[in-house]
């Protein structure tokens, strides 16, 4: 296990499982500059990362995210540039591209507020997990702004249009329940059993082979912007790649030697099952 203490954030690398906490509980694990710095410095070092087979994204002391660092923007009232406030938005998606496509795939862990930013940095996600006591908004009307970090193009994905827009302009909150029924959680747990829960699936994932998750991900992330046949490209230059690859063979031959497959989600689920009874 090793960790890695950034100024907002830290990295811990555990069997296999990368975790990013954001860790400025004081300010609600506000999107503050040096957070932003923080996740700039990081996420290129994870885009390739053979030894990871998961990430976890989370907050602390019950908050996920509270969203932008209101401080910050109010000390510039007033006398905003906007060539360089354009300019800033840019440098944000640099790394939150990285976050949104890294080859490796992401849980986020929320707990409490994913407000504004926050809430767009959930939906990054390949998959969310709540708490019963997660909050998610996109809190941007409520001061005049527009959503960013991404949310217009995954939050539609998640719900459809017409949904996505009473979400983005109402400003209203989504409790843990409403969340899971609208798509954009996958499960809601009990507090205390958050974290036991996403680190059971990031554990799970590990088995997999990252390179074809991977893979899989840069695809169906371009599923809804590209025609069949650019599709069909993209799904035959991966395919061929991981055909020749240790895991697929390694898969094969177990196969056919009758040795279960280190991949095999009816087994693990038998095996949770199995061991929930026995406790």
């Amino acid at each position: 296990m090793s960790v890695t203490e950034f100024q907002a954030i830290t990295f811990e690398e555990r069997d296999g499982i990368g975790i990013i906490t954001m860790n400025q509980p004081k300010r609600r694990n506000a999107l503050s500059p040096e957070m932003r710095a923080d996740f700039a410095k990081l996420l290129p070092s994870l885009q390739f990362n053979t030894g990871l087979g998961a990430i976890i994204l989370k907050g602390t002391e019950g908050v996920f995210c509270a969203g932008g660092d209101l401080k910050a923007l109010a000390e510039n009232l007033g006398k905003r540039d906007t060539s360089l406030d354009r300019q800033r938005f840019y440098h944000h998606h640099e790394w939150f591209q990285k976050l949104l496509n890294l080859e490796i795939p992401v849980i986020a862990a929320v707990d409490g507020a994913a407000y504004g930013a926050g809430f767009s940095i959930a939906l990054s996600a390949d998959f969310i997990l709540c708490s019963d006591r997660a909050k998610m908004c996109c809190v941007f009307p409520r001061i005049g702004l527009v959503p960013d970090l991404g949310a217009f193009f995954t939050l539609p994905r998640m719900v459809g249009l017409q949904r996505a827009k009473e979400i983005m302009f109402t400003g209203r909150p989504l409790d843990a329940q409403e969340a899971k029924e609208l798509g954009i959680a996958m499960e809601v747990h009990g507090t205390d059993y958050l974290m036991d829960a996403t680190m059971e699936l990031a554990g799970r994932l590990c088995k997999a082979n990252t390179r074809a998750i991977g893979a899989t991900k840069r695809i169906v992330n371009q599923s809804f912007n590209l025609d069949a046949q650019a599709l069909i490209e993209m799904e035959a230059a991966a395919q061929a790649v991981q055909l020749s690859s240790d895991y697929h063979q390694n898969a094969i031959k177990g196969f056919l030697d009758k040795q279960p497959l280190a991949y095999d989600w009816e087994r693990m689920d038998n095996e949770a099952a199995k061991k929930d009874a026995a406790e």
